[in-house]
């Protein structure tokens, strides 16, 4: 990567790095550096700098929001698409050190996940308030809950499952109860690594997405 290239992500991100070692690793894919020497160690530890920093302003920003509203908001904010948004913001294709003559770069679950090796490079580089500034500069926190975040919190179990590289959800039907017309269903939702989370509806889909519901919730608390 060109000191030029350098130069422009450090005026987009609005720091200098002292360690340019660190912001080259921030944007390394594993098809051109060992995998320790990649950006995957920095990713997984900017996603819980980014979780920390979406859960203080969203709880200082929407005071009068309960729990379950500063959930949604949280997943709305720190999905793939809205880190992917971002990634584009600030040109992130022309900035990432992937193999000559793929298209790794351009790839919507790569730029997002660089976002967030890019913030653990700023807070590695100078602390919690200088991620903290960047983050304050691309995200807007007004505006409702997306719907689907409202509506469809199993698209966004899928997105994030998929983003994190755990495959697919697994909903099991637990128990059903009750006559037909009063029928009461219990869904539990699996996905690797993690304990299930059980949701219950008046249908198989509304407890699949009562489970899926479940299971956001508990990832919110875990990140903050």
């Amino acid at each position: 990567m060109s000191e030029s290239s350098l130069e422009k992500l450090q005026s987009a991100l609005g720091h200098q790095f002292n360690s340019i070692s660190l912001l080259r690793q921030a944007l390394a894919h594993r098809s051109v550096f060992l995998a320790e020497l990649s950006y995957e160690r920095l990713e997984f530890l900017g996603d819980r700098v980014l979780g920390l920093i979406l859960a203080k302003h969203l709880f200082l920003e929407f005071d009068h929001d309960d729990q379950g509203k500063l959930t949604k908001r949280f997943h709305a904010q720190s999905q793939q698409s809205k880190l992917y948004e971002i990634a584009l913001k600030i040109e992130l294709q022309n900035h990432i050190i992937s193999e000559k003559g793929t298209e790794l770069a351009t790839q919507p679950s790569i730029m997002a996940d660089v976002i967030e090796s890019i913030i653990a490079a700023l807070y590695l580089d100078s602390g919690l308030e200088v991620a903290e500034r960047f983050i304050l500069s691309y995200w807007n926190w007004q505006g409702d809950v997306p719907q689907d975040i409202l509506h469809n919190p199993k698209s966004a179990l899928q997105e994030w499952s998929e983003a994190q590289g755990l495959g697919l959800p697994s909903y099991e039907l637990m128990q059903k109860t009750g006559p037909d017309h009063q029928a009461r269903f219990t869904t539990k939702v699996t996905i690797e690594g993690f304990q299930p989370s059980t949701g219950s509806g008046a249908s198989k889909k509304l407890s699949e997405q009562d489970a899926a519901r479940q299971f956001m919730d508990f990832l919110s608390k875990q990140s903050i």
